[in-house]
């Protein structure tokens, strides 16, 4: 994946790259190290497959070794299991590891030019009457580990040049009384011009896969521009504009899922309802730029006093809020709504008559049962008449809906 400097930039980058003409096999650092990161792991797995699949199929020609002759088939077991085996395992074990492309590039072709070798070497050595075979079968191994394995094109290239010299080299070279006659030109020629069709293929794919890769990024970081700003915008849908904290829209959302899943796993649930006092009478004199002032700072005083990560606040309407508090119980719910009283109080946000702003709070706490379920709307209007004697009382205090029942009834 590409490092994380900032989509639009990314973006820019990538369409850039891909506007080209003609989509080269290499890209600007910062994305060829992208790719590489992206593609690298899975491909020298698939390379490591290749091998011992590569590898299996030549242990096969060990009984075409045998029809030719004993010297020849124990030559050919004792170069594979000594040289070509233990180079596919170490090449296997390599392309696991991290290391420069480089390396995994000479460790992927190394057992691969030594089976060439080798198959070139058996041939010159079985006579004229069997050679042709060994080309044969020379050139098909060139042919196919051009064509089928997923090394990047470079390194297809380079491990290409080198096979083919060997193979070149070992049908021409003499070595009288002990290699046949040398291979006809044209069939060098011809196994030769055999593995072009495998290159052109190869690095066909490797611009695809190239191309894929970009436009794989391209939808990706798309994607999370659309997610991030529409978590941003549902963000914005959710918060109250002056206060910064939760709306009445989310309130209502979040309190029902609360309550949802208190009442399915019978666990506490608490409601503060909480009502500044006084405040149409400091919103009517000081003007609504300091009832705006006084919102905001009730507000931050409200989140900085609830439990971190745990308690929900919001505002309800006007000037009341509303904090969830799950998994409280009464006495938990009146301690932090007497936090929040105090720390209002000791604020000392000026208000009417020379007094400070202070708050009023109804707090109510249940705990689900099999006999007692409740909804959202219950919860709000048992710590709504909590609010109301705390309001009816004095003002400035916490009232809990079980001193509100042993409360005498206020007329309203």
């Amino acid at each position: 994946m590409l490092p994380r400097i900032g989509s639009n930039e990314q973006l820019t980058e990538i369409e850039k790259t891909l506007s080209r003409k003609g989509l080269g096999l290499s890209f600007p650092p910062r994305l060829e190290a992208a790719y590489e990161e992206a593609r690298g792991p899975a491909r020298n797995r698939a390379i490591g497959t290749f091998l011992l699949v590569y590898l299996a199929a030549k242990l096969l020609f060990l009984l075409a070794n045998l029809q030719i002759g004993s010297k020849v088939f124990y030559l050919s077991m004792e170069l594979r299991l000594g040289i070509v085996l233990p180079l596919t395992l170490t090449a296997v074990f390599l392309l696991r590891r991290r290391l420069p492309a480089w390396v995994h590039g000479v460790v992927a072709f190394a057992p691969l030019v030594a089976e060439t070798a080798l198959v070139m070497l058996l041939g010159r050595l079985s006579g004229a009457k069997f050679s042709e075979r060994y080309i044969m079968a020379a050139a098909v191994g060139i042919f196919a580990q051009t064509l089928l394995m997923r090394a990047p094109f470079r390194v297809c290239v380079n491990g290409l040049a080198v096979s083919l010299t060997v193979f070149c080299v070992l049908s021409r070279v003499s070595w009288p009384g002990h290699f046949g006659p040398p291979v006809p030109l044209d069939e060098v020629v011809f196994a030769v011009g055999f593995s072009i069709p495998a290159l052109f293929e190869r690095h066909g794919r490797a611009r695809a896969d190239r191309r894929n890769f970009l436009l794989g990024e391209t939808n990706r970081l798309r994607m999370e521009d659309i997610l991030r700003i529409n978590e941003h915008l549902l963000r914005l849908s959710s918060m109250d504009a002056l206060t910064g904290i939760f709306n009445r829209r989310y309130l209502d959302s979040a309190l029902s899922r609360s309550c949802e899943v208190a009442n399915a796993k019978d666990r506490w649930i608490g409601i503060l309802m909480i009502d500044i006092d006084y405040f149409k009478r400091l919103n009517d004199s000081a003007g609504h730029q300091q009832g705006d002032y006084c919102l905001e700072q009730v507000a931050q005083i409200l989140q900085r006093s609830v439990r971190a990560g745990v308690d929900t606040v919001a505002r309800y309407g006007g000037e009341e809020f509303c904090a969830i508090l799950p998994d409280a119980d009464e006495q938990i719910v009146v301690d932090i709504g007497e936090r929040i009283r105090r720390s209002v109080e000791a604020a000392k946000f000026p208000s009417i008559d020379g007094r400070v702003v202070t708050i009023s709070a109804g707090a109510t706490a249940v705990q689900s049962s099999a006999d007692l379920r409740f909804s959202p709307q219950e919860l709000v209007a048992w710590a709504d008449r909590a609010l109301y004697h705390a309001k009816q009382s004095g003002r400035n205090r916490v009232v809990s809906s079980f001193q509100a029942m042993q409360l005498p009834a206020i007329e309203a």
